[in-house]
């Protein structure tokens, strides 16, 4: 896995899923769907990309954005996502607050 930082070739794919959110891309990483899997339990989720094998190349771009949080109350906005790029196609993988999702590689 290379980390690119927020520039370089995992930043490209990176740009346009942090334009989507209106944030900032402040980390990017070159990896596979196992590593993105591994990342956070989904219990009761579906996993992700059932079709492809973990060895499967993906991008990982961290991104600093104001995310709202569904629910009832207002609450303040998460300010970083995680989301993966795999075969072209974005997916969020977490939503949560920079304090507690450090940007690290996969």
């Amino acid at each position: 896995m290379v980390a690119c930082g927020p520039f370089g070739p995992a930043a490209e794919l990176c740009a346009a899923p942090a334009r989507g959110y209106g944030g900032t891309l402040v980390g990017s990483f070159n990896t596979t769907v196992g590593a993105v899997r591994s990342l956070q339990p989904r219990a009761g989720v579906p996993e992700l990309w059932p079709g492809l094998g973990a060895d499967h190349p993906a991008v990982l771009c961290y991104i600093d954005a104001q995310i709202p949080k569904g629910g009832p109350e207002p609450a303040p906005p998460f300010d970083r996502a995680v989301v993966a790029i795999v075969d072209g196609a974005s997916q969020m993988i977490m939503a949560g607050y920079k304090d507690r999702i450090p940007i690290e590689a996969p």
